[in-house]
């Protein structure tokens, strides 16, 4: 009597077997899945690679090419070589002679300027001669003028002519009064191609015209050439927008990846062959061990890595996404601890390390700001009122002497001096405003001491006036020319004001020729303008110095010497490529 089949009635031993079988079929299924998979990715990848490859360097030398012809039809415009066309025989011998030299130099020029020229050469009809850098000046006939004779009579539309197994670019203009040749290096185009086939031993590449008439190989086996002449032959062209193409072609028990690529600038194409068992073979042969390391290392591995994950990968990942999120200057981000784990002391110490560095960069940022803005007003409230009086005072003496013209000038310059410094809004100006101030300065203190003080105050660069700079800068520094270098008021004096602009450094230069300053006042002033953040003076050059370093770094400010003059020269240095704080 047959008894029913039962997993209750199965020995433990035979439960573990069958539920182990149960759990490992699947497992191993999904492993041959993977690996053939594995596989038809890997091809597809391997294909793309060559696809890329020979992309890459097709387009590379078609660059190249390109390059080339450009220098060539560029050449042919030459006035040199033009000149000498048209006058060459007219020319006496010593100035023929110049303009052949400066014809041979730029070809010297042009071929040094790739690496896939042997020769440069250009035929001019009038003087029945061909300069080349390898042959030098040839009277005709000569080898170079046949290959060039032989192209004309060919009458093809190719760019590039072969002739005795050498590739030419020949160019003409003027109605052929003029033609350039230009010889390209085989053994350079042979070194290209060989870069796609390097790595593999049956593989080949071949660079040929449409006609497969000019051919330039690589490794390449002749059956397997000419069965690709009959498979490219019975395909479609290529799409113009799409000049390179993988096909494959099997010959005997080996399949081949064809891949094609049109050089455009040559009327060439690149063809490549590499056998595919030589990526595919060895994957077949690691398919069983693979299977068998799968089986093994499935279930240690899913165990360690979930472990791994939850205890140490996540915290971690979640801290170090904190961090890339503060390196962007965000600091609005918390990562409060769930729970009492171990990354908690962490999460902690993170949280407390932005708040106290979002409370210091706020502090620090609000301490700057209101030490500009104090600075900038302190400066505005050092108008002296006297200058005012004297000014009106001036315009009282002037009309009464009946100058009218020198009256309003004086009443125009004064009225924009004050508009500036009372002007409220921005605390930063063009430097075409800031330096028009100063120069409004100058003219009433040359309108009120025109008998005493002569001004001479250069013109602004126009690339420099829409540059931005904090207001009260350069009105200071030339207001301390007229305090210190001529304060008895009785002499007579000279101030001049230079402006140079380059490479984004602006100096503003302001001299006097005072007799006052000594060489220790001189000396003690530029120490104090070197360490202006400890000064505690804050009008003056120093205000100045202080505003421009918080602005436009250290390496700007204002920097003392001895004048030309014999007074004091002040040059205001900023570099608008550097930033301060």
């Amino acid at each position: 009597m047959k008894t029913k089949f039962r997993l209750a009635n199965l020995h433990v031993y035979q439960k573990v077997i069958l539920i182990f079988i149960l759990l490992i079929v699947p497992l191993l299924l999904i492993n041959l899945r993977m690996n053939t998979t594995g596989a038809a990715f890997i091809k597809k990848e391997y294909t793309n690679s060559i696809n890329s490859n020979v992309k890459f360097y097709s387009r590379q030398l078609n660059d190249q090419i390109a390059f080339i012809r450009n220098l060539q039809l560029q050449f042919l415009n030459e006035s040199d070589l033009q000149k000498l066309s048209f006058i060459g025989k007219r020319l006496e011998g010593y100035e023929q002679f110049q303009l052949v030299n400066r014809v041979r130099e730029r070809l010297l020029l042009i071929q040094n300027s790739s690496e896939f020229l042997v020769n440069s050469g250009v035929y001019v009809k009038s003087l029945e001669k061909t300069f080349s850098v390898r042959a030098g000046i040839k009277d005709l006939p000569n080898a170079e003028y046949e290959a060039i004779a032989s192209y004309r009579e060919s009458e093809q539309a190719q760019p590039v002519y072969s002739k005795s197994g050498r590739l030419y670019f020949i160019a003409s203009s003027n109605n052929g009064r003029i033609v350039s040749y230009m010889e390209i290096s085989k053994p350079k185009l042979e070194e290209t191609l060989r870069r796609f086939v390097e790595s593999y031993e049956d593989s080949g590449a071949a660079l040929t015209n449409d006609d497969f008439t000019t051919t330039i190989a690589v490794k390449m086996d002749k059956d397997i050439f000419s069965q690709m002449q009959k498979h490219v032959a019975g395909t479609v062209a290529t799409p113009p927008d799409d000049p390179t193409r993988t096909d494959t072609l099997r010959l005997g028990n080996h399949k081949y990846l064809i891949t094609s690529s049109d050089i455009q600038m040559l009327g060439m194409t690149i063809f490549t062959y590499i056998n595919q068992n030589e990526v595919l073979g060895p994957i077949r042969t690691f398919n069983f061990w693979y299977i068998i390391l799968s089986t093994v290392s499935v279930g240690v591995l899913v165990v360690f890595s979930f472990s791994v994950n939850v205890m140490i990968h996540r915290p971690l990942k979640r801290l170090i996404q904190a961090f890339k999120i503060l390196e962007t200057d965000n600091l609005n981000i918390s990562i409060r601890p769930q729970g009492d784990i171990e990354f908690g002391y962490l999460y902690r110490s993170f949280d407390r390390m932005v708040d106290k560095l979002r409370g210091s960069i706020q502090e620090n940022y609000e301490q700057k700001i209101a030490l500009q803005h104090s600075e900038l007003k302190q400066l505005q409230s050092q108008i002296n009122p006297h200058f005012l009086y004297n000014s009106f005072f001036n315009i009282y003496m002037i009309s009464r002497s009946g100058d009218a013209e020198n009256a309003a000038t004086l009443a125009q310059r004064l009225g924009s001096y004050y508009q500036f410094i009372t002007r409220s809004g921005s605390d930063e100006v063009t430097l075409d405003l800031e330096y028009r101030h100063a120069v409004d300065y100058c003219d009433i203190q040359g309108i009120r001491f025109s008998n005493r003080i002569t001004i001479e105050a250069a013109k602004l660069p126009e690339v420099c006036k829409p540059l931005l700079v904090p207001r009260l800068l350069i009105q200071p520094v030339v207001e301390n020319a007229f305090e210190h270098a001529f304060e008895d008021g009785m002499r007579r004096g000279n101030v001049t004001v230079q402006v140079e602009y380059e490479e984004d450094r602006l100096c503003i230069s302001v001299e006097d020729d005072g007799d006052t300053l000594t060489d220790e006042a001189l000396e003690l002033l530029h120490e104090r303008l070197a360490d202006v953040s400890a000064s505690q003076e804050k009008t003056g050059l120093f205000n100045v110095c202080r505003r421009i370093r918080l602005k436009f770094g250290q390496r700007s400010g204002i920097f003392v010497s001895r004048s030309a003059l014999g007074g004091l020269k002040a040059d205001m240095i900023i570099h608008f490529n550097e930033m301060g704080d």
